[in-house]
C-alpha cells in the first residue's frame, strides 16, 4: 500500500470546511475531515503530517465552545506537527495558550485589505492583499511565544505565528476565491512550513484501491456483490469489476418496494452505463407477504435486510 502525505482538518462548524479540504486536495495533498471533538486516537490513526483548524460560528470564550481534543497539544508538540488555525481556529489557538479573545468593536465581514508587517514564511513578499473576513470576535492579546505578522485595514490582528512551536493562525479565509493570495498562502503552509510533497490525486487512489482488491481476491477467486441500486454498492461493484473483471457476479434483488419502473432503470444503468454483470432476482411477492401488516419503518428495514441475506445465502448454497 502506498502512503501519502496526509492533512487532517478539524471541523468546528465552518461553512467552508469542505472548501478547505478541496483546496488542499487540489494542491496534491490528501486531506480528510474529522470533527473538532474527534478523539486523539482518531487523529493519530490518520497519520497527519499537518493539521488545519477550521472556522466556526462559536465564540471561544463561551462556556460550551468547542475546544481542541484532549491530549492534542502534547501530541502536536511531541511530533512537531505544523498547525494552521483559520478564523475560529486561530482564536482557538490564542485562547488555548492563554491569550485573550474578545468581541470585536465592529464585525469584519467581506473583502478587506490585509497588510503583513513582519517577516513570515506565509507572507514572504510583505505586500498588502485583499482577504475575505467573516468574524465578530478578535484576538486582543497574544499568548507568550506568539507574534502578530499581519493586520487588517481596520487594525485587527489578521495573522499570528509561533514558528518554534510550528503554530500558525489566520483570521481571514485563504480557502475562498475572494482572498487574492489564498492559494499561495496555503501552498506556503503545506510545502514550505510543513514540507509536504504533492504526491496524491484521485486517479492514484483509484488504482491503489483496485490493486488492494486484486491482492485480497487473488488471481482465480470469484466475488459476489449485492447491488441495491444506490451509490455505495454501485461504486463498490465498479471498483471490484475493474479489479477482477468477469469473476465478479452482481445480484440485484427486486423486493417490490421500488418506485414505478425503478428496477428497470437500475438494470439499464448497470448494463449500459457501468457495464456490470448483474442478475436480477424478482422476490417482490415474497417480500410483500413478509411485510404484510407491518407498519413500523425500522421493523420493515430489518425484515428486508434479513430476507435479502437469506436470499443470497440460498443462492450461494
Amino acid at each position: 500500500m502506498t502512503f501519502h502525505s496526509s492533512v487532517v482538518i478539524l471541523d468546528y462548524g465552518s461553512q467552508y470546511t469542505q472548501l478547505i479540504t478541496r483546496r488542499v486536495r487540489e494542491l496534491g495533498i490528501y486531506a480528510r475531515i474529522l470533527p473538532g471533538d474527534a478523539s486523539l486516537i482518531r487523529i493519530q490513526e490518520s497519520l497527519p503530517s499537518a493539521i488545519l483548524l477550521s472556522g466556526g460560528p462559536s465564540s471561544v470564550y463561551d462556556r460550551d465552545a468547542p475546544q481542541l481534543p484532549e491530549g492534542f497539544l502534547a501530541y502536536q508538540a511531541a511530533n512537531h506537527i505544523p498547525v494552521l488555525g483559520i478564523c475560529y481556529g486561530m482564536q482557538l489557538l490564542v485562547n488555548t495558550f492563554h491569550g485573550k479573545v474578545k468581541k470585536a468593536g465592529s464585525r469584519e465581514y467581506g473583502r478587506m485589505q490585509v497588510q503583513p508587517f513582519k517577516s513570515s514564511l506565509l507572507f514572504p513578499e510583505n505586500q498588502p492583499f485583499q482577504a475575505w473576513m467573516s468574524h465578530g470576535d478578535e484576538a486582543a492579546e497574544l499568548p507568550a511565544g506568539f507574534q502578530s505578522t499581519a493586520r487588517s485595514a481596520a487594525g485587527s490582528i489578521a495573522a499570528i505565528e509561533n514558528g518554534a512551536a510550528r503554530l500558525y493562525g489566520l483570521q481571514f479565509h485563504p480557502e475562498v476565491t475572494h482572498t487574492e493570495t489564498g492559494t499561495d498562502i496555503l501552498k506556503r503552509f503545506l510545502f514550505d512550513i510543513a514540507d509536504l510533497k504533492p504526491d496524491w490525486n484521485m486517479e492514484s487512489v483509484l488504482e491503489e484501491q483496485v490493486q488492494l482488491i486484486r491482492d485480497q481476491v487473488g488471481p482465480s477467486d470469484h466475488v459476489i456483490c449485492a447491488l441495491s441500486g444506490g451509490v455505495d454498492s454501485a461504486v463498490a461493484a465498479a471498483l471490484v469489476h475493474r479489479a477482477v473483471g468477469d469473476r465478479l457476479h452482481c445480484f440485484f434483488v427486486d423486493h417490490g418496494l421500488l418506485r414505478l419502473q425503478e428496477g428497470d432503470r437500475v438494470m439499464e444503468l448497470f448494463k449500459n452505463k457501468l457495464h456490470l454483470p448483474v442478475t436480477r432476482l424478482d422476490h417482490s411477492v415474497r417480500y410483500l407477504k413478509k411485510l404484510e401488516g407491518v407498519s413500523d419503518p425500522e421493523q420493515k428495514r430489518k425484515i428486508i435486510g434479513l430476507n435479502l441475506f437469506k436470499a443470497l445465502k440460498k443462492l450461494l448454497s
